[in-house]
């Protein structure tokens, strides 16, 4: 009886599996890319948070304000920095008329805040179509903003798009880049079937006004993550949101380069979300515990020695279609990748967050950096 229920569940999921990668993830592959509409060309802004991001401003700033766009402010919110960062945007403000320079607010602690400083950014642009991206991140196109902008239309509020991390030879940053590939299949995918969740602040698109009607970060504000993610759990919804998977709308941002750091992002974003919609954490959460209970119940089978035949087949349809699919994805989005890895991160980084989440619910710190 015990065996028939744990067969049961073990095919349960292998199908949940398969409907996820087959119904799911597949669209990303099967999107056209979107030709450049001149009428869709308003006028925006484009908005940098910045803190002690010197030397990637004096290398990645240029790569925005060159954009090929008609009409296009770049304000760069300092917040609260220690470096160089202020000498080196008084150099560029010099040099560019659309750039603009805003020192954000300190807290009681003396200290920034990523929200207020972004609010603050919002409040004083003077274009209500909007393009967020990070100090340390740059687009891969001068095409980029031209590209993002094409993609509204009349009902059109939030465009969400690709941001995508450095090549490093590490181990380390196969991981970073594989689960950075793997999480925007599923934002991306999700927001295209018209279940939109989540998206990245290093390239993200949305309305000025949309952002004041819904109150911004107010229903967030005392925690410190969630000014991308959060937001647009709150505010997407089917109608509102378009996704963006042309080459030329990616972003590159700068890895971390040690484990220390890279888990301490990771914690930070994996605690925003707790703050997430019923409705998108079952979308998230079914996803992982199926996975979960196919790769457990898999290993169950071969120690036990019951079904043996039928569960391993099943193991490298389940790899065969899964390794396929973000492979293509990869290769669409100009995502270089390495098959082997695929199969070997599908298991590690589902494990790697479950000890991390573990660790949030007795950790009450949330630092943005």
């Amino acid at each position: 009886m015990a065996i028939r229920v744990l067969t049961s569940v073990f095919i349960a999921s292998f199908i949940i599996q398969l409907v996820y990668y087959s119904a799911v993830y597949l669209r990303i592959i099967f999107q056209h890319k979107k030709p450049i509409k001149k009428e869709n060309l308003l006028p925006l802004s484009v908005i940098i948070s910045a803190q002690n991001e010197a030397e990637n401003l004096k290398n990645f700033l240029p790569l925005i304000l060159n954009q090929d766009y008609p009409d296009f402010e770049v304000l760069v919110i300092n917040d609260n920095s220690k470096d160089d960062t202020r000498n080196i945007l008084s150099e560029f403000i010099s040099r560019y008329d659309n750039l603009t320079v805003l020192d954000a607010e300190k807290n009681s602690f003396g200290s920034g805040n990523k929200k207020r400083a972004l609010t603050k950014a919002i409040s004083k642009v003077k274009n209500d179509l909007l393009v967020f991206t990070d100090a340390d991140c740059h687009p891969v196109s001068n095409l980029w903003l031209k590209k993002i902008a094409s993609t509204y239309s009349t009902d059109t509020e939030i465009v969400i798009a690709y941001g995508a991390y450095e090549i490093r030879k590490s181990f380390l940053n196969r991981i970073i880049r594989f689960e950075t590939l793997f999480n925007a299949v599923q934002y991306l995918s999700f927001a295209d079937l018209g279940f939109p969740y989540m998206a990245v602040g290093r390239n993200l698109s949305y309305k000025k006004s949309t952002f004041l009607k819904t109150n911004g970060f107010e229903s967030h504000k005392n925690i410190l993550s969630g000014d991308d993610d959060l937001f647009i759990n709150e505010v997407a919804d089917r109608k509102n949101t378009k996704i963006i998977t042309d080459f030329e709308s990616k972003t590159i941002s700068i890895p971390k380069h040690s484990f220390k750091t890279y888990l301490i992002q990771k914690k930070r974003h994996l605690s925003a979300g707790f703050k997430y919609r019923f409705r998108n954490k079952i979308i998230i959460g079914t996803e992982i515990t199926t996975r979960f209970i196919f790769y457990l119940f898999f290993l169950i089978f071969l120690i036990v020695g019951t079904n043996t035949e039928a569960v391993i087949l099943l193991f490298f349809i389940r790899t065969i279609i899964s390794v396929s699919v973000i492979h293509l994805i990869a290769m669409k989005m100009k995502e270089p990748n390495n098959l082997f890895f695929i199969p070997i991160f599908d298991i590690l980084i589902p494990l790697l967050n479950l000890v991390i989440l573990a660790g949030t619910v007795f950790d009450k710190k949330n630092i943005w950096k």
